[in-house]
C-alpha cells in the first residue's frame, strides 16, 4: 500500500502535571546579560498536584496524527515497549486510522513527565527507551512507499536509522522532511549534514536555526539562506509567538499568529505546525495555504492540553482560516 505520507520518529506516552506551587526565577547565565527562566519547587517538601491528565505523545505519533485528521493516508514507523503504554499508543493510532509500520521490543515505551509552568510554557521530563534502540535493519523497507517521508526528532541508534532511512527515501524518489528538536541541533550541522542533505522540507524554530548554523544574532533571513545552501529546498523557522518565515525557490514568506489566541499549554505545538505545513503543500502545493494551515493548526493544538486532542480535520482547519486568517507577507531572499 502506497501512503501520502510516513512519519518516524518517537512514541511517547504523557503525564501532564499542574500545580500552583512552583516558581518561576529568572537565572543569569555565563555571558553579559545573558538570562533563563526557569521553574523552581521547594527541596525536601511534598508538593501537592492540581491536576494531572495522561496523552500519547512523540514526534511521530504526533505528526501521524495530524496527517490522518487532514485527510491524508498516513504510516507511522516508531519503536514502542509491549508494556501498558505501548499498547495505549498502538491502541491510538489505530483509533486515528494511522498504519504501524514500526515494531514491539521487550524496552520500555519513552515516557514524559510534563510541567506546567506560571507562563504556560512547559518543562519535560523525558525517558527515552524504546525509541532510541530503533535500527535501520528493523524497518520494513517493502513498506516504505510514500510521498513523503517525515522524520521527527531521534537520538542514538535511531537517529543514524533516520539517516539511512533518509538516503533510501531519495533514492526511491520519496521527498523528505526533517524536525529536529533542541538536542539534536545543539550538536551543529557537521552531525546533521548527511540527513540534511536528503532533506527537502526542513522546519525548526529559532533557537535550533542559531545552533545548526551557529549564527547566533542574526537575521532570520540569513539563517534562512545559510540553511537552505545545506540541501532543502523549503526551509521553515518559527519564532513562538512572534510568528513563522519561510523561504522556498527563493521567495520568502512570514505569517504573523493571532495575538489573541488563549495559550493553555504548549506541548506538540511545533509538531502541529510543521505536519500541517507538510499536509498543506501534499494536498494543495500552495505555500501559503500551508502556513495558514499550519498557525491553525498549532494554535488549536496550543489552547487546549496535549499534544494531539485537538489537532484539526481539513474541514475544521478550511473553516478556520477562512473566518480568521493570518497576516502573510511575502518578498524575495536576498
Amino acid at each position: 500500500m502506497a501512503y501520502d505520507v510516513i512519519s518516524m520518529g518517537s512514541a511517547v506516552y504523557d503525564m501532564f502535571i499542574y500545580t500552583s506551587k512552583a516558581q518561576t526565577e529568572i537565572l543569569k547565565l555565563r555571558h553579559p546579560g545573558e538570562k533563563s527562566e526557569h521553574i523552581a519547587y521547594p527541596t525536601g517538601a511534598k508538593v501537592l498536584i492540581d491536576q494531572v491528565c495522561f496523552d500519547i505523545g512523540g514526534g511521530a505519533t504526533n505528526t501521524a496524527t495530524c496527517f490522518s485528521r487532514l485527510g491524508l493516508k498516513a504510516g507511522c514507523i516508531c519503536k514502542v515497549g509491549g508494556d501498558i503504554y505501548g499498547k495505549q499508543i498502538l491502541g491510538c493510532l489505530k483509533k486515528e486510522r494511522v498504519d504501524f509500520l514500526g515494531s514491539i521490543s521487550g524496552e520500555h515505551t519513552d515516557f514524559s513527565v510534563v510541567l506546567d509552568s506560571k507562563n504556560h510554557d512547559r518543562t519535560i521530563l523525558a525517558f527515552k527507551g524504546a525509541s532510541s534502540t530503533l535500527a535501520f535493519s528493523g524497518i520494513n523497507l517493502g513498506r516504505v512507499r510514500a510521498k513523503w517521508l517525515y522524520i521527527a526528532t531521534m537520538t542514538g541508534e535511531a537517529y543514524r536509522a533516520s539517516e539511512r532511512l533518509a538516503a533510501y527515501a531519495k533514492r526511491k524518489g520519496i521527498n523528505v522532511a526533517f524536525n529536529p528538536s533542541t538536542y539534536l541541533a545543539e550538536k551543529g550541522y557537521s552531525y546533521l549534514k548527511r540527513l540534511l542533505s536528503s532533506t527537502d522540507l526542513l522546519v525548526l524554530n529559532r533557537e535550533e536555526a542559531m545552533l545548526v548554523t551557529g549564527m547566533n544574532g542574526k537575521s532570520l533571513k540569513a539563517m534562512l539562506a545559510r540553511l537552505g545552501s545545506y540541501g532543502p529546498g523549503t526551509v521553515i523557522i518559527t519564532d513562538g509567538p512572534k510568528g513563522a518565515c519561510a523561504c522556498q525557490k527563493n521567495k520568502y514568506y512570514y505569517i504573523e499568529p493571532h495575538k489573541s489566541t488563549k495559550i493553555v499549554e504548549t506541548t506538540g505545538a511545533g509538531d502541529a505546525f510543521a505536519s500541517a505545513f507538510l499536509a498543506g503543500i501534499i494536498r494543495t502545493g500552495n505555500a501559503e495555504l500551508a502556513l495558514q494551515l499550519a498557525v491553525a493548526n498549532a494554535e488549536s493544538v496550543i489552547s487546549h492540553f496535549g499534544a494531539h486532542n485537538k489537532l484539526l480535520t481539513w474541514k475544521e482547519a478550511v473553516a478556520r482560516i477562512k473566518k480568521r486568517p493570518a497576516k502573510i507577507i511575502t518578498g524575495i531572499l536576498r
